[in-house]
């Protein structure tokens, strides 16, 4: 996904969303978010379909909302790129300046190749995402005992201990960046 990024060149900060669906294999949704104008958000997707060979696609997404979305493979993955039609609601921050670029974003993605390959059989979802001024990790587990597996050998934060099953853990990777992993039973 690195080399996807780059060859691409600069798009705005994204969120990218890595799973496995048990009938088309590994996928990957990246994904705008919803403070950027829709121009700038179609900019990403349409520069993603045309790297997966991909057409995108326009439509209603919400009442009143359209979006962009674009589907293809990138050697075996499925790749969806999509933009992100939610409203921008009174009182929601903006997107704040941006200090990181997409080339940071890829290089994030493989300084994380080595602790997702320990850790990926506990994984149901992991997401890097870029918030403009750094990148943050989440991993969404079925059970405690995955999220213990993704933690292991992790630098923990000093309240992860106290956190019951079910709750949101926190840790610090490798690679310096903040990881949060949350136990979602419902996958």
């Amino acid at each position: 996904m690195a080399e996807l990024l780059e060859d691409v060149g600069s798009l705005p900060p994204l969120a990218i969303t890595f799973a496995c669906d048990r009938e088309e294999g590994p996928y990957v949704i990246v994904a705008t978010p919803h403070q950027l104008p829709l121009a700038d958000q179609r900019l990403a997707v349409d520069r993603i379909a045309a790297r997966v060979e991909a057409v995108p696609k326009v439509g209603e997404v919400l009442t009143g909302r359209y979006g962009a979305s674009a589907r293809g493979r990138w050697a075996d993955t499925v790749v969806v790129a999509v933009t992100n039609a939610a409203p921008h609601l009174p009182g929601m921050p903006a997107l704040p300046g941006r200090t990181t670029t997409t080339r940071e974003t890829a290089d994030t993605l493989r300084s994380l190749t080595e602790w997702v390959k320990k850790t990926e059989s506990h994984m149901d979802e992991l997401v890097v995402t870029d918030h403009s001024g750094s990148h943050t990790v989440h991993v969404i587990v079925e059970d405690d005992h995955a999220a213990q597996g993704v933690l292991e050998g992790l630098v923990l934060d000093t309240d992860t201990r106290v956190h019951r099953p079910g709750r949101r853990y926190r840790a610090l990777l490798p690679t310096g960046h903040s990881l949060s992993v949350s136990v979602d039973r419902i996958r």
